[in-house]
């Protein structure tokens, strides 16, 4: 007596293994973009946190310094003992977690605040490091934000509503503005 087993063909298991290797190669970019944008915000709130930190602490410790009467020069030595900064290359220091951060004082964006004393310098991070294999190298509102160093220590986000403005941020156009969209949006990328 002859039982007839059923049983999958080899042609169909081929068939099915290639269909699911066309849906991964479909779905695994999107899902890589979700990953890195999820890891954006935290890293910016922590840079953000992380400089306040230091500087308030240079402002307690060294309490006959002005942030305003600071030079560039004498400001990233005392943050240098504070963050323990590392030259990279044009003017960009890197932290201990990887980031960039680079300090133009003297320059500042948006209407600050009274409260939160006046514009000392800007900020500009880089959440990725500067370096030759970087994919996207210093894209604004991708992997590069910017932030405005207030002389009471505070960085506030370019582009919120806490420095006056309004983010033209989107989809098809990103810029530093990003930074303060996404610090609206508690530190989630929604563009």
């Amino acid at each position: 007596m002859y039982i007839m087993k059923k049983a999958f063909t080899l042609a169909e298991i081929l068939v099915t293994i290639a269909i699911i290797g066309i849906v991964a190669a479909l779905t695994l970019p999107s899902l890589m973009k979700l990953h890195q944008d999820a890891g954006t915000g935290p890293k910016l709130a922590k840079v953000q946190a992380s400089v306040e930190e230091a500087v308030g602490r240079l402002l307690l410790n060294n309490q006959e310094v002005i942030l305003g009467e600071l030079s560039s020069a004498d400001f990233l030595s005392y943050l240098g003992d504070e963050l323990i900064l590392t030259s990279a290359s044009d003017g960009w220091y890197a932290l201990k977690d990887g980031t960039y951060v680079k300090f133009n004082v003297g320059s500042s964006a948006g209407s600050i605040p009274a409260s939160a004393g006046k514009g000392y310098a800007t900020v500009d991070v880089d959440i990725n490091g500067v370096h030759p294999d970087d994919p996207n190298p210093d894209s604004p509102g991708i992997d590069q934000f910017q932030f405005v160093l207030t002389t009471y220590g505070l960085m506030l986000p370019v582009g919120s509503k806490a420095l006056g403005m309004t983010p033209t941020c989107s989809e098809e156009v990103q810029d530093l503005t990003c930074t303060g969209r996404m610090a609206d949006n508690n530190w989630k990328i929604d563009y």
